[in-house]
Formats: structure tokens, C-alpha cells, sequence
């Protein structure tokens, strides 16, 4: 008699601690795995996004109500530095309105170290601002 009820007192255990706990588990695992970054930073009058194309190459597009610009990223993580070059046949007046959106979709992107260059250039017109902070120690 005594033997039923440790084994009656163990599926209980079983079923009421341990079940639970690795379901728990397998879930948390399982949406860690899934989770994604957004890939889409949307404002009032302009959008950015994150464009995968493989599991490497990507590309960042910026839209507003007259254009859409893409711009290659290549290989690279969030947190990694990442380039853009700004096409140099963009006018000037277009290209004042187009770096800071673009920097501002970054941001919220939550890409940490970028770097906006004008195609042909090594100075960065925009930067993130933890890059900005290293360049001036």
C-alpha cells in the first residue's frame, strides 16, 4: 500500500510540476527561435525597411510619396556596422530630405552603428549616435 502511494505521489509530480515546467520551456524555446526584429518603420509621410533577399544579402528601402530608394546592405547583423551609399544623382534638395528620414527609420529599425556616405565619399553625412560618440574620443 504504501509503495501505491509514492507511486501515485511521483505522477503526480510528474504531471503537476515537471509537464508544466517543460512546456513552458519548449514554448519560450520556440518563440525565441521565431522571434524577428521589425522590418518596417513606418511614419507619417515616409516608410523604411529591412528587405531580406537569402539569408545574407538585404537591402534597406525607403519610400515616400514620390519615390522609393534601395539601398544594398549586404552580409550583417543589427549590431554590426552597416554602410549606405546615397546615390550621388539625387538632387541636393532630395537628398536633405532623404538622409535624416533615412536615419531616423534606422533608429527605430533598431540598427545600433550606421554610417550614410554619399556615393564616391569617405565622410559619413549621418551617423548612429553611439558611432558619432566613438569618432569624437
Amino acid at each position: 500500500m504504501v509503495n501505491q502511494i509514492r507511486s501515485d505521489e511521483s505522477l503526480q509530480v510528474l504531471v503537476f510540476v515537471v509537464l508544466p515546467l517543460f512546456l513552458l520551456l519548449i514554448s519560450v524555446i520556440f518563440l525565441w527561435v521565431r522571434y524577428e526584429p521589425p522590418s518596417t518603420a513606418k511614419f507619417p509621410t515616409f516608410s523604411v525597411s529591412l528587405s531580406r533577399v537569402g539569408r545574407e544579402d538585404a537591402y534597406i528601402v525607403y519610400r515616400d510619396s514620390e519615390r522609393r530608394l534601395e539601398f544594398y546592405v549586404g552580409a550583417g547583423q543589427r549590431k554590426q556596422l552597416l554602410w549606405l551609399a546615397v546615390p550621388d544623382e539625387l538632387s541636393d534638395e532630395v537628398f536633405n530630405e532623404v538622409v535624416p528620414n533615412l536615419a531616423r527609420g534606422l533608429a527605430k529599425l533598431g540598427f545600433q552603428k550606421y554610417k550614410i556616405l554619399k556615393k564616391g565619399q569617405t565622410e559619413a553625412i549621418a551617423s548612429s549616435p553611439q558611432e558619432g560618440d566613438s569618432q569624437n574620443s
